[in-house]
């Protein structure tokens, strides 16, 4: 009975963090009525549903399904927020659907992407791969997305890998068993990636997400893939639910062929990680930022959000404080400096919050500037 208190506890706990059963407008939103419209391109191991205003259900698919999603912003959007409702769909105050079509295979969503990457400069020529965490509906998800790109002005096309949560607080149980079974379509995903034109591909994934990215990870590292692996320029865990002894099993089998950098985000008040620890036993999830040592002494890069805008679970995307530095360069500035500096650890405060971020560097990172470790 415990443990099961404790998996309904982890629902409500990041309920918060998810879309309120979010679903489609069926009539195309008018575009005047949005603040900016962003283009997501989705490729899905959910079940396609023949319900447009939901599009694809929880189901399991073992074939991935592609699409192309014009989403547009609130005129009244609020950076952090993703505002919808139940049922509301007024363009001007919610997330809506500007436009839809389907993508017909992998080789055509590569034609696409490849499409759009040869309208941009070189060094513009990005892919933003991000993974959604627990408890997200198809809707929901894309919509997160959408936000983080327009909020944090991302420069690279937006690829929403939407795996089959159930999509609600109850569900938990069912999202682990998802979490599992999405890996390989998230292997296959990535591959497709590599295979494209980018000059530079991200992996963003969130809470549950971050377990099925590193598991994609150790797939293909066990299939010796290194050209997809060598493409990855950038790996970032927000918040990874991920049990501690499992995530130094993935690094221990990716090597060398690990992405670099490698950045996870932390928060030591993140309350749906807790109670996830304690529904196995006291396990460490990675992203509580207990382990902070183990994750520098192998190479990561640590952002601890636990003093902005409350640290909680979500903070990856509904932090106002951290998009107004990651916006304004304070965050990579900070970041470079730290490196050039050889500091171990540094601060990012921004001008009139109380909030800071704190950001640990990897001791490997530390080791090559200096030398330390050399023979």
């Amino acid at each position: 009975m415990l443990r099961f208190l404790l998996v309904m506890a982890i629902g409500v706990g990041v309920s918060a963090c998810s879309g309120v059963d979010d679903t489609f407008n069926t009539v195309p939103a008018d575009i005047r009525q949005t603040a900016a419209v962003e283009r997501i391109y989705v490729a899905t191991s959910r079940q396609p549903d023949s319900d447009p205003r939901t599009m694809f259900s929880s189901g399991r698919s073992k074939r991935l399904s592609f699409a192309e999603l014009d989403i547009g912003v609130p005129a009244n959007h609020r950076p952090g927020q993703v505002e919808a409702v139940a049922g509301g769909h007024d363009p001007a105050r919610h997330f809506s659907l500007v436009a839809s079509r389907p993508i017909g295979d992998p080789a055509a969503f590569r034609g696409d992407i490849n499409a759009v990457l040869q309208t941009r400069k070189p060094e513009d020529r990005e892919l933003f791969v991000f993974i959604h965490g627990y408890n997200n509906n198809f809707v929901s998800g894309v919509f997160r997305q959408a936000q983080m790109a327009y909020d944090f002005d991302a420069p690279g096309i937006s690829i929403h890998y939407a795996w089959p949560s159930a999509g609600r607080p109850d569900g938990y149980a069912y999202d682990r068993d998802s979490a599992t079974f999405a890996q390989n379509g998230l292997a296959e995903l990535l591959v497709l990636a590599a295979s494209t034109d980018a000059r530079r591909i991200m992996v963003f994934a969130h809470s549950m997400g971050s377990l099925i990215a590193t598991q994609a990870l150790r797939l293909l590292a066990a299939a010796g893939d290194t050209g997809t692996l060598e493409r990855l320029d950038i790996v970032v865990l927000a918040a990874p639910d991920v049990d501690v002894d499992v995530f130094d099993t993935m690094l221990s089998e990716l090597g060398p062929q690990r992405p670099d950098p490698f950045v996870v985000m932390v928060s030591r008040r993140d309350r749906a990680l807790r109670l996830s620890s304690r529904v196995r036993g006291g396990s460490p999830r990675v992203g509580e930022g207990r382990n902070v040592e183990f994750l520098q002494a192998n190479g990561i890069t640590v952002l601890d959000v636990s003093n902005i805008d409350r640290g909680g679970h979500g903070t990856f995307g509904n932090s106002p404080t951290l998009i107004r530095m990651a916006r304004s360069g304070k965050l990579e500035g900070t970041l470079q400096s730290a490196r050039e500096n050889q500091l171990s650890s540094t601060t990012v405060r921004e001008a009139g919050s109380a909030g800071s971020l704190l950001i640990r560097l990897p001791r490997t990172a530390i080791e090559t500037v200096t030398g330390a470790g050399r023979n």
